[in-house]
């Protein structure tokens, strides 16, 4: 027979028992997959909609550039391009092989800020001479070994799909007059490890580029703010720019002793910008360089072993141009037998932080066409101290 104290610890295990159900059952404990938290977008069959229509209606400010002498093409402002002829075998655009075509074809790599190191993503035209405006199709471009999990929007002339992690985004087009097809293909790589709801908004973003390559009435806009970028721009691209600014940030309120310098990294492992606390002597030394430039008065820096912000040299020819309370200072080098002139674009914006003065300065090699982008940045961090905008959803 059961003794009281047996019936006692029985009952006690019972309770622990349907208490434990209840917790299980009731309050279980949500683990998501990596698949989950990277994607938003994993049970998505499609672009909607009003996710398309909102980011066509976005600015982009375009410029045209004749390719070869012979082809004109609408690019996004802040691209610059270079053009190649394509070898045989060198490009295999789904079941279109262009060695297999008697004609020579381009290829036109465009490059922005975010694909010279980081390689945020890569975008290429190829121009294929055709008399048959038939002669390929988007099926053409879908078509190939490798399998294609996902098709996440597509018309007549363009398709935005997935394989495993890498996202795609082709457009084709056929230009009667100059009788030739603009395939225009773009790839956001696996190695880009960023929720899938931005790649494929970047996706989209990507393919408004390859749509406006042909348009003939195409609305001029500029961007005059960083806000403007901010609400136009893929929201990954934004993103990125903001953690790393994050970084900045801190720095510039608890870090920096005098003559200091920070550059931090991106992901990807480069610098872009970087945030000096001169001293008085070398925010004069800075001020000075400014001044020769401005007067087109440039000689060899004689600063000693000071931080120097900005080196100047007789080597070079200066541009100086003041925007937003920014300096752009484009740099060319002096023409030798032989050599091309090399030029780049510099970024430097003073920043006034509890009475300090601070720069911030670009800290690679710009194009012009990319110096904009840093001077609105650079001008809003400046009065906010943050980037931090309110960005589209």
């Amino acid at each position: 027979m059961m003794n009281m104290r047996s019936h006692f610890y029985i009952k006690k295990f019972l309770v622990f028992i349907i208490l434990s159900a209840v917790c299980f059952y009731g309050c279980k404990r949500t683990v998501k997959t990596d698949r989950e938290e990277d994607s938003g977008i994993d049970d998505m069959e499609q672009v909607s909609k009003t996710e398309y229509q909102r980011i066509m209606k976005l600015k982009l400010p375009l410029k045209t550039v004749l390719i070869n002498k012979t082809y004109s093409l609408n690019i996004p402002e802040n691209c610059d391009f270079e053009v190649e002829k394509v070898a045989p075998g060198e490009v295999l655009l789904g079941d279109i092989d262009l060695a297999k075509i008697d004609t020579n074809s381009l290829s036109v790599n465009l490059a922005d800020f975010f694909t010279s190191n980081e390689k945020l993503h890569s975008e290429h035209i190829y121009i294929i001479p055709s008399n048959d405006s038939k002669q390929f199709s988007v099926a053409d471009l879908k078509a190939g070994g490798e399998r294609i999990d996902a098709v996440y929007y597509e018309d007549d002339n363009s398709v935005i799909y997935s394989q495993g992690e890498t996202f795609f985004t082709c457009n084709l087009q056929y230009d009667a007059v100059k009788k030739c097809f603009l395939v225009y293909s773009a790839e956001i790589s696996w190695t880009q490890k960023y929720p899938k709801k931005q790649k494929l908004e970047l996706s989209v973003h990507l393919l408004k580029h390859a749509k406006n390559l042909m348009a003939t009435n195409y609305l001029v806009v500029k961007f005059e703010s960083w806000n403007d970028y901010v609400q136009n721009m893929p929201a990954l691209k934004i993103n990125w720019v903001n953690n790393m600014f994050m970084k900045i940030e801190k720095e510039l309120k608890y870090f920096l002793d005098t003559n200091d310098q920070v550059s931090p990294r991106t992901p990807g492992n480069y610098t872009f910008v970087e945030l000096f606390s001169p001293s008085p002597e070398t925010l004069s030394d800075f001020n000075k360089s400014i001044n020769q430039i401005r007067s087109n008065q440039v000689v060899e820096s004689d600063y000693g072993s000071r931080g120097i912000i900005l080196n100047i040299s007789n080597q070079y020819s200066y541009q100086l141009k003041e925007d937003s309370g920014c300096y752009v200072v484009t740099s060319t080098a002096k023409m030798r037998d032989g050599y091309a002139a090399h030029t780049f674009a510099t970024v430097f914006c003073p920043v006034i932080y509890k009475g300090r003065t601070f720069i911030l300065k670009t800290d690679q090699e710009l194009t012009p066409s990319n110096a904009d982008f840093f001077v609105k940045m650079f001008s809003y961090f400046s009065k906010h101290n943050t980037l931090q905008i309110t960005a589209h959803p």
